[in-house]
């Protein structure tokens, strides 16, 4: 008497042989709708949070932080072999991007020092402000003289003054050091005077860039130039950086032309500048680098998984038909399974988009399964195509039905897990077996009978009644013993296997943000990534952020704050007090139309004469300013020997030019002191609107960014700083908070999804079976193989990590489905006495089975995404094991159980 599931198949059977060209078109048409469907409609999410749920509290907080976040996507990084030669390139780059309205929404390579002269000496700290008073007081009547008279005679009258009224020290201590507050340095320093010599010697020889010998009189303020600061350099200046926001576009294919179109640009650019290394990275750039490795490499892997799979069907099947008709049947399912997902979910993620791959690694079981079976039931005598088509369909049918359960099942509890990425692709997946085993009932039997092509009755391979593995009872002791051993050797190699969870190791070795990052990893200890923080008010804002810098693994704490001078009252009340000391100095005159050649040589040779062993003793001075001495005569000497060569227009054109630069120079720094004088309090209205926006909401809240002071791509370190911040600032969010909530996460999801996918599966398997001990061979194939992967790993030095895991349903699913099949036809087979015996076409069927997964997923390593190259390896590795213990380990352990 048939059950249920039987009577269901033999009237799918009835219509099948009754209307096999109208079943055929029905399921042409539906693949056709759901592959324009998809084309049109379907969606790419490139970002790690689209993979975390929209409820979820962190993700919330995410979300309040886009404004931010989408601000300096790409990072372009020019490696500094040349402040000038560097900031040439950015100066070539930077109007082509700003030009690009299409591709780029603002360019922030620079805040412009002009806005902050107003307020610039309030950057310093009182002690340099006392300094610069103490300074400015001692040489009063040094900058008075070169006021009244400001040309270069003048100024090395000036210098030979203060050396002959022993005051080397203070004069060129004050100008170009900064001492400790309280203390004055001993006159060891000519430092002030080689610069000036040396900046004359270039400017004669033709060099008219500009290095400002006055670049110690005020401190920290530039020396090199206005033009040439406001620029973002990381320490040391190792890297020049430009912060490029693209558009806003909806897709992973418009950003991706973003970033593209930035690449093309500097690729287009470099050719002028052969001599400067440059790269892109940043949060954007690494997700699109990541995506489009991902999606390209997928397309490629897909495209390779099914012409290897379509060259192995052939050598099995000695011939094209039938691997044609299994390739369409397994295409009408993947494009369904597209179709429905774009109907039900409209997006792939980071995550599903490896559902391709994984449904043609375990659909195509289905398919060879059953034309094995009915290649043997076709070629029995006086059976009709149609016969055999009803027979398997009675026989396998419902095996294929439970494998294709049981593999929907392995994928299934990724939905209840929570995370969202795995929710959607244990939905897609899910789906993808169940259209996978509904058209191996309903197409392939279609195909078989519409193209299948004569059918040989003879074969002497599948003549044979029995597998040529017919152990006997001393045989499969023999591979138990083998098999446990291999057991125990993996349990003990595979302690070594653990879970990877840091990220920058699933991205392609050669992707150029992941170079990039690297470097400014390595190079300036400096990351792309910071933990961010909102604050409601001002007045939050200082105490919070101080408090977050004190923590051991921050580097920085950065706000608004950080761009506004400290303790503003203080210092305009110590610039008031230099306020008579600057009308003392008195406005500077213009300067000579010619310098005088003669006087200038003559007070050089005064000059000249005070650094020799004559002029000063130098018993009782330092070596350093010994050296200093002799560096400067040599300079004196070179330039009075100029003086002779050069032509004389020549000459005093180029010393015009120097002269009024430096003058120039001093004037406008003692301006930017007079301005000061009269400076307000800065706020927060008078930074840049590019500053402000990156730090203050539209919503008129703060944001506070946590740079960390650790290589937060070592997970053991990122867990510290996170742990670190969240103590302080429960609602962190920010790239290195949420990765470290989505590895956690995902690792948690993954594990909780495997464990409920055993339990469920087990049931199913007990029900069907009505019986434990009839269920639990089945699994024999998925516990066996699952622990020689593991000793595999550790003996491959395979760890698990965010992509492989998804390796963990696949397993469950090949595992349990080589067991039901084995299991059901050693069911029907049970009249042997003597021997386990399972039919050739079974075996064969079981072993085309494993080594499509194997290929199906082998294309994976094809990548150059290490986490999809990972899950490639493991899962070819993992299903060659659980076919070698489906059609080893299992029929001898059922010899064993049999004898019994």
């Amino acid at each position: 008497m048939m059950n249920p599931v039987e009577r269901v198949l033999k009237k799918i059977t009835l219509t099948q042989t009754r209307h096999p060209a109208w079943v055929f078109s029905l399921a042409i048409g539906l693949a056709a709708v759901s592959i324009i469907y998809t084309v049109r409609n379907l969606e790419f999410q490139t970002g790690h949070m689209d993979v975390i749920s929209p409820k979820e509290r962190f993700r919330q907080t995410t979300e309040q932080l886009r404004a931010f976040s989408e601000l300096d996507a790409f990072i372009v990084v020019v490696e500094n072999r040349g402040e000038s030669r560097s900031l040439e390139f950015l100066r070539a780059l930077v109007p082509r991007l700003q030009a690009d309205h299409s591709h780029y929404r603002q360019i922030f390579y620079r805040v412009d020092p002009e806005r902050f002269k107003p307020w610039a000496l309030l950057y310093m700290g009182i002690d340099e402000l006392s300094i610069l008073h103490e300074t400015m007081e001692e040489h009063r009547s040094f900058l008075h003289a070169l006021s009244q008279s400001p040309d270069l005679v003048q100024l090395f009258k000036a210098i030979n003054h203060e050396m002959t009224s022993a005051m080397v020290g203070g004069l060129f201590t004050g100008f170009l050091d900064e001492p400790a507050a309280g203390q004055r340095k001993q006159p060891t320093d000519l430092s002030f005077l080689i610069s000036t010599l040396e900046e004359m010697k270039e400017w004669l020889e033709g060099d008219t860039s500009f290095e400002s010998p006055w670049e110690s009189f005020l401190t920290r303020l530039p020396g090199r130039g206005l033009s040439e600061e406001g620029y973002f350099w990381t320490e040391e200046r190792k890297y020049l950086l430009i912060f490029v926001t693209p558009t806003r576009k909806e897709g992973f294919t418009e950003a991706l032309h973003s970033l593209n179109a930035l690449r093309d640009e500097i690729a287009e650019i470099k050719g002028e500048f052969p001599d400067i290394d440059v790269g892109v990275t940043g949060m954007g750039a690494l997700n699109q680098d990541e995506m489009g490795v991902a999606f390209n490499d997928m397309s490629i892997a897909t495209l390779i998984s099914l012409l290897g799979l379509a060259l192995l069907l052939v050598l099995f099947w000695r011939g094209w038909r039938l691997p044609v008709l299994e390739m369409i049947e397994l295409s009408v399912a993947l494009c369904c399974t597209f179709g429905l997902t774009t109907l039900l979910i409209g997006h792939l993620n980071i995550l599903s988009i490896t559902f391709a791959p994984l449904l043609l690694g375990l659909g195509i079981d289905y398919g060879i399964h059953w034309l094995a079976r009915f290649q043997e039931e076709a070629r029995r005598k006086g059976v009709s195509r149609e016969q055999a088509v009803q027979i398997v369909m009675l026989k396998l049918g419902p095996g294929i039905l439970l494998a294709g359960a049981t593999a929907a099942l392995s994928f299934f509890p990724l939905v209840l897990t929570g995370f969202k990425g795995l929710v959607e692709l244990g939905l897609i997946t899910s789906m993808g077996m169940i259209l996978s085993t509904m058209t191996t009932l309903s197409l392939l039997p279609v195909l078989t009978l519409l193209f299948g092509g004569p059918v040989k009755r003879k074969d002497p391979i599948l003549s044979r009644p029995t597998t040529p593995l017919n152990f006997g009872r001393g045989r499969s002791l023999a591979i138990i013993i083998c098999g446990i051993s291999a057991l125990a050797l993996s349990l003990w190699a595979g302690r070594s296997v653990s879970f990877d969870l840091n990220m920058l190791n699933l991205q392609a070795e050669g992707a150029e943000s992941v170079v990039w990052e690297k470097k400014l990893i390595e190079g300036s200890r400096m990351s792309s990534m910071a933990a961010a923080v909102l604050v409601n008010s001002l007045e939050e804002v200082r105490p919070r952020m101080e408090a977050l810098a004190r923590l051991p693994t921050v580097s920085e704490a950065q706000s608004i704050l950080s761009f506004l001078p400290e303790e503003q009252e203080a210092k305009i009340q110590r610039l008031r007090e230099m306020s008579p000391l600057l009308d003392t100095i008195g406005p500077f005159s213009n300067p000579s139309q010619k310098v005088d050649l003669a006087a200038l040589n003559e007070v050089l040779g005064q000059l000249r004469f005070k650094l020799s062993e004559h002029g000063m003793s130098s018993r009782h001075l330092s070596r350093a300013f010994q050296d200093q001495m002799a560096r400067s005569g040599e300079l004196i000497d070179f330039l009075r020997q100029r003086f002779s060569t050069i032509s004389s227009p020549s000459l005093l054109e180029r010393l015009e030019g120097f002269e009024n630069r430096l003058i120039d120079d001093l004037v406008d720094k003692l301006d930017l002191v007079q301005r000061n004088l009269r400076a307000a309090p800065m706020r927060i209205s008078d930074l840049p609107e590019s500053l402000v926006q990156r730090f203050v909401g539209e919503d008129g809240r703060y944001l506070i960014r946590v740079f960390p002071s650790v290589d937060i791509w070592d997970t053991d370190l990122l867990g510290r700083f996170v742990g670190e911040v969240k103590s302080m600032e429960p609602d962190a969010a920010g790239d290195p908070v949420g990765w470290y909530f989505f590895t956690r996460a995902f690792r948690d999801a993954c594990i909780k999804a495997a464990f409920y996918a055993v339990l469920f599966i087990l049931i199913v398997l007990v029900v069907t079976f009505r019986s434990v001990r009839a269920a639990l061979p089945v699994t024999i194939p998925l516990v066996a193989g699952t622990v020689w992967t593991l000793g595999l790993m550790g003996l491959l030095d395979i760890d698990f990590n965010l992509a492989n895991t998804v390796f963990l349903p696949l397993v469950v699913g090949a595992g349990v489905e080589y067991g039901i099949i084995i299991m059901r036809r050693h069911l029907e087979e049970k009249d042997n006495p003597e021997s386990v015996a399972i039919p050739w076409s079974t075996v064969k069927g079981v072993l085309l089975a494993g080594l499509t997964t194997a290929v199906g997923f082998g294309s994976l390593t094809i990548s150059s995404h290490q986490g999809i190259h990972s899950l490639g390896l493991l899962a070819a590795v993992g299903s060659l094991s659980i076919l070698a213990a489906a059609v080893l380990f299992l029929p001898a352990v059922l010899q064993v159980l049999r004898k019994r």
